[in-house]
Parts: structure tokens; C-alpha cells; sequence
């Protein structure tokens, strides 16, 4: 019995944990899209919107994905995850070109900021060998 409670507990605890990365990621979203999006908004605001999103939902995605993929037994060198690492680096290299100077938004790099996420995404949903 206490062994069918400790799978309960444990299976609970990474429906959290997965439900958490799921913010993380939503939040990644939206912080590179609000960021780099070329529309008439003071520098500033963009930049709170890539510290605040891209920055915190990269964290908390990482982090959670890393817990994840340890609870799960994936290796941490398998293809997906350095794919989606990769990925996920080009992107917010792409969010902090824009944000770094005045001038800089416009659809490629809005572009060069999104596309690498929907690709880790697919990457993180796949999972090829």
C-alpha cells in the first residue's frame, strides 16, 4: 500500500513538474514574440519582455526540462535535447540582437527568434533517436 502511494505521489509530483515546464515554454513564447514582433513600442518595454519572458521561461524551462528528462532516464546527450538546447540558444540570441539597440526589430529577426523555438518544440515532442 505505502509503495502504490509513493508511485501516486511521484507520478502527481511530474504531471506538476510537466504542467510547470508548460508555463515556462508558454512564457518563452511570449517574450520572444513580444520582443522581437515589429511594431511601434518603446525599446524598453521590449526589453523587459525579453528579460522577463524569454529570459525567466528559458530559465524555468531548462531547469524543469533537466528534472524531466533525469526522472524519465533520458541521456542528456541524446539528439533531441542538444538539438533543442541549440535551438533554443539561436533563439534567444536572436531576442537579445533585437533588443540591443533601437531600430533593430523587424520580421527576420522576429523570424530568427520564433522559428528556432517551434523547431525545439518539435524537437521536445518527437524526440528522435
Amino acid at each position: 500500500m505505502a509503495r502504490r502511494r509513493s508511485r501516486r505521489a511521484l507520478w502527481l509530483a511530474v504531471l506538476w513538474l510537466r504542467f510547470a515546464k508548460l508555463l515556462g515554454v508558454f512564457l518563452l513564447f511570449c517574450g520572444a514574440i513580444a520582443a522581437t514582433v515589429p511594431l511601434d513600442m518603446p525599446l524598453a518595454t521590449r526589453r523587459r519582455f525579453a528579460l522577463f519572458g524569454s529570459g525567466l521561461g528559458m530559465l524555468i524551462t531548462w531547469s524543469l526540462g533537466f528534472v524531466l528528462a533525469g526522472i524519465a532516464g533520458h541521456r542528456l546527450l541524446a539528439t533531441w535535447i542538444v538539438g533543442s538546447l541549440g535551438l533554443t540558444l539561436l533563439s534567444l540570441q536572436g531576442v537579445l540582437y533585437t533588443v540591443g539597440r533601437e531600430g533593430r526589430s523587424g520580421w527576420k529577426p522576429f523570424f530568427v527568434a520564433v522559428l528556432p523555438l517551434v523547431a525545439a518544440a518539435a524537437l521536445m515532442v518527437w524526440r528522435p533517436a
